[in-house]
């Protein structure tokens, strides 16, 4: 069976279309290594690498599909497939994994559809297909936690969460004063709201790290909620008087 080859795609010919170049840095957790490694195809560095990683059945499809890739043995695409089939639902942040898979599954599918057709590698696409973006909020505690628009109360004290692909927080600034932010490298990333400005019914939400993270979120600030008033006990009305006539005495000694 032909091995794949690298190169442009060509005209009705199958063509995988490989990891981007961009997504990844230096700086990235291990997800981004693992990505850097399986966009050069390097099958013994992920074979090899001890990186802890939050989805480890998408780093071992990927080092599956890389050695089928090489070896075009119909073993290697079996267990590729085998593989790929163990990779758990993916939420939507995270993006390198996704992107991942989508070029995992795409090699297997084209391989299966052209038995003995070299399969061409497009291993040249450029740009990041992962850009790092806010893209909203999430109040995690308070009355109106999990609603959207995000809410929190004018005194603050809410936490809340990012929503978006970002690594390497450094700051989060709200109205551009910096609060504390908790997570690890690759999130999830929350912080506690700060009171409203005076006056103010909301705020703009940043982040500040590196790579740079494009994008802005509003947090609204709203009074809580009141409860909801039952309906008012009544009380019982009083029973009229009774006016009937009470019942004849009966005479002393006599039988009733």
């Amino acid at each position: 069976m032909p091995g794949p080859a690298d190169g442009p795609p060509v005209a009705g010919g199958p063509v995988i279309r490989w990891v981007p170049i961009g997504p990844a840095a230096p700086t990235d957790p291990p997800e981004g290594t693992l990505y850097e490694l399986l966009r050069n195809r390097d099958c013994a560095g992920l074979r090899e690498s001890t990186l802890n990683t939050a989805f480890p059945a998408v780093w071992k499809a990927a080092e599956a599909t890389c050695q089928a890739l090489a070896t075009d043995l119909p073993a290697d695409w079996q267990q590729a497939q085998a593989a790929l089939a163990g990779v758990p639902g993916l939420p939507p942040g995270r993006c390198w994994e996704i992107k991942v898979t989508e070029s995992l599954h795409q090699a297997v599918a084209l391989r299966t559809a052209h038995p003995g057709v070299q399969l061409l590698v497009n291993a040249a696409g450029a740009g990041d297909d992962c850009p790092r973006q806010l893209t909203g909020l999430t109040v995690l505690d308070g009355p109106s936690a999990g609603a959207a628009p995000p809410s929190v109360p004018f005194g603050g004290g809410a936490k809340v969460r990012l929503e978006g692909f970002f690594v390497n927080v450094d700051k989060v600034l709200v109205d551009g004063n910096p609060v504390d932010v908790q997570g690890t490298p690759f999130g999830p990333f929350e912080f506690y709201a700060p009171p409203a400005a005076s006056g103010a019914t909301s705020a703009t939400v940043a982040v500040v790290a590196t790579p740079p993270v494009s994008g802005e979120a509003a947090l609204l600030y709203a009074d809580p909620t009141p409860p909801v008033p039952g309906p008012t006990p009544t009380t019982p009305p009083t029973p009229p008087p009774d006016t009937s006539s009470p019942p004849p005495e009966t005479p002393a000694g006599a039988t009733p």
